[in-house]
């Protein structure tokens, strides 16, 4: 299958003239999960999907596509034929049905761990409703023992001898495009639901990898479709969760990239798209600022190893105040350390113009509590009208697994000109970040009490624009 971009009619989207190429093309825009249910059982005792809510959610972000996962009860099969795909054709969205693999809990019904059948049925329900264009299987790439090259055969011949045009097209992992996959598996699918997690790392904070694991598989996949999946929900053993900033981020960028040719769509996972759903909101717990809403964000998972020289880094332009007897900078510092723990591996630091002019160990101060650090830069800049001050955390010695979120904010200065620095827009910080060694990563990390409206609002629209 040649790289070209799925394009649906939705009335939503701007029109587009017919033969448009896949880099023209807004390709696939949309999401995946959180299905949401009747707020009343009806006369059956059971909770339906209420359609009517959800079509009309998904329509004011401007999708073209929503993946419909199927686990639980059976009325998540009958509501899919019933209700949802009637309504969503009527709203111009196409309809991807997600099923679980063999390894993972939940269970897709009624069909199972059956999946021949699963593609002769799906099949056969896209014929009826023909805005079922494709479907995927969730965790596939860490199942191939299941999905054999023979078994996906008679997958997919299942599912073509009822209807060629169903796409089946599995989430598959980085680290599981292997050359074996891409030379079994690969020329067997319609395409690949690419989630993206910075691996190896697997952290929904740090974004400077996408470009160049997106452009691989464009080059290792040249005749598979590719569809980028942001992490808008948490991801699993991630120390952060996903904000506002980092999901608009991979979202624009993943959208130059279908633009490009390299993708052939993006599909969020999991966004909270409507109040109802439990992600919608962000607790005040998730807000580690000293004040307002945003701070920066140094970080090292558990089970990470380093080395020596690893680093991550925020580096600021200031312009300096003609006139100005003093020149200082200070802020406000945290980790989740302390003394009690073995000093001489992470440390804090801020350098100017490349040198480091203050650097504090994290064990230094007790665990979790905001210390200000005052550094008076004058001597330093003496005739100076610019300069650059980086924040950074900095490996002295390499670790096997020694966690650490490092927090600042409440940057204030003397003498110079700085802006945000509060850190209350992530989109002023991002595009400075720097990290050496890999597993040290850095964010600014700004909270959304209102992260669902907050972030659609962002989605829908760049879903719009294509």
């Amino acid at each position: 299958m040649h790289r070209l971009a799925l394009v649906t009619a939705s009335v939503l989207l701007l029109s587009m003239a017919p033969g448009v190429s896949h880099a023209e093309a807004p390709g696939v825009v949309g999401t995946s999960g959180n299905l949401i249910r009747e707020e009343e059982p009806r006369a059956d005792g059971i909770r339906h999907m209420d359609s009517k809510a959800m079509v009309s959610a998904l329509r004011a972000l401007n999708v073209n596509t929503y993946v419909y996962p199927l686990a639980g009860g059976y009325d998540h099969w009958t509501d899919l034929g019933a209700e949802f795909l009637p309504a969503a054709e009527a709203a111009g969205i196409d309809v991807w049905v997600m099923l679980y693999a063999p390894g993972q809990g939940p269970v897709s019904r009624p069909f199972e761990h059956d999946y021949v059948a699963w593609g002769r049925e799906l099949a056969t329900l896209s014929k009826r409703h023909p805005n079922l264009a494709g479907w995927t299987v969730d965790d596939f790439g860490w199942d191939l023992e299941t999905f054999t090259p023979e078994y996906l055969r008679r997958i997919q011949a299942a599912a073509k001898a009822v209807n060629p045009a169903l796409k089946f097209v599995p989430t598959v992992y980085y680290s599981h495009f292997t050359d074996e996959f891409i030379a079994e598996q690969a020329p067997l699918l319609d395409g690949v639901i690419f989630p993206f997690r910075d691996e190896p790392h697997r952290d929904t904070s740090w974004m400077w990898s996408l470009s160049s694991q997106v452009r691989q598989l464009a080059e290792r996949l040249p005749d598979t479709d590719v569809y980028l999946m942001p992490y808008a929900h948490p991801l699993s053993r991630a120390a952060q969760k996903p904000t506002v900033g980092y999901v608009e981020a991979v979202t624009k960028k993943a959208l130059q990239h279908v633009r490009a040719g390299d993708l052939a769509g993006v599909l969020q996972y999991k966004l909270p798209y409507l109040s109802r759903d439990p992600g919608w909101t962000r607790p005040a717990a998730d807000n580690l600022a000293r004040t307002g809403n945003g701070r920066l964000s140094f970080v090292l998972q558990t089970g990470t190893p380093t080395t020596a020289g690893t680093w991550c880094s925020t580096t600021r332009p200031v312009s300096v105040s003609s006139g100005a007897a003093r020149k200082t900078v200070s802020f406000w510092h945290r980790d989740d350390r302390g003394p009690a723990n073995p000093a001489g591996y992470h440390v804090k630091q801020l350098l100017l113009d490349d040198r480091v002019v203050w650097q504090q160990d994290v064990t230094a101060d007790p665990a979790g509590e905001w210390r200000k650090a005052t550094v008076d830069l004058t001597a330093r800049l003496a005739g100076a009208s610019s300069a650059k001050l980086q924040w950074r955390l900095y490996e002295r010695k390499g670790v096997s697994s020694y966690a650490v979120d490092v927090g600042v904010d409440d940057i204030a200065v003397t003498g110079l000109q700085l802006a945000d620095p509060g850190v209350e827009n992530a989109a002023t910080w991002t595009p400075t970040l720097a990290r050496r060694g890999g597993p040290v990563y850095c964010s600014a990390q700004v909270y959304h009490q209102n992260y669902g409206a907050d972030l659609g609002a962002r989605l829908a629209k760049l879903y719009a624009a294509g």
